[in-house]
């Protein structure tokens, strides 16, 4: 196995389950409606729809950068305002954040891997500095969302 698929198997893990600090992203916002999603139970703290569409455009950019792209983002991209209509919306953006997940995954994995400790254009850090940040960026945004769902009143 390469160290391009474990790292995509690591990043899955926090995405989706099995990672060994706790609930991956997705099981932190099983159960997590509109209502909740919007609640800001820590006055200085972002939401949790607020995480879900940042992290959205993260996984979005880092996927870009993979592909030797270099998109930047803006600070509406980075932190954008929740404009859910209903719970739809809410709903379309939960599987946003899984398939831009799944597709990240994908990247990391079809990266080569003799690449991933060589330096990125223009940048002090690695491409393994790249995803490992993404990585890590992914458990601490799932984090948030446990500590605000307990803040929130939710499990």
């Amino acid at each position: 196995m390469s160290e391009s698929e474990r790292l995509a198997i690591e990043l899955d893990k926090a995405l989706n389950g099995g990672a060994w600090h706790g609930p991956s992203f997705r099981e932190a916002l099983e159960g997590v409606d509109l209502a909740a999603a919007l609640r800001r139970p820590i006055a200085e703290a972002h939401t949790i729809a607020e995480i879900v569409l940042h992290t959205t455009a993260w996984h979005d950019v880092v996927r870009l950068r993979l592909r030797g792209e270099a998109p930047q983002i803006s600070d509406a991209e980075d932190w954008p305002a929740p404009a859910f209509a209903d719970e739809r919306d809410w709903q379309a953006a939960v599987r946003r954040l899984a398939e831009t997940g799944r597709s990240l995954c994908d990247a990391v994995r079809a990266f080569p891997a003799e690449k991933l400790h060589e330096p990125r254009p223009r940048i002090d850090d690695t491409w393994y500095g790249l995803v490992s940040g993404e990585l890590q960026h992914v458990i601490y945004h799932a984090g948030q969302v446990a500590i605000l769902r307990k803040a929130g009143g939710g499990r």
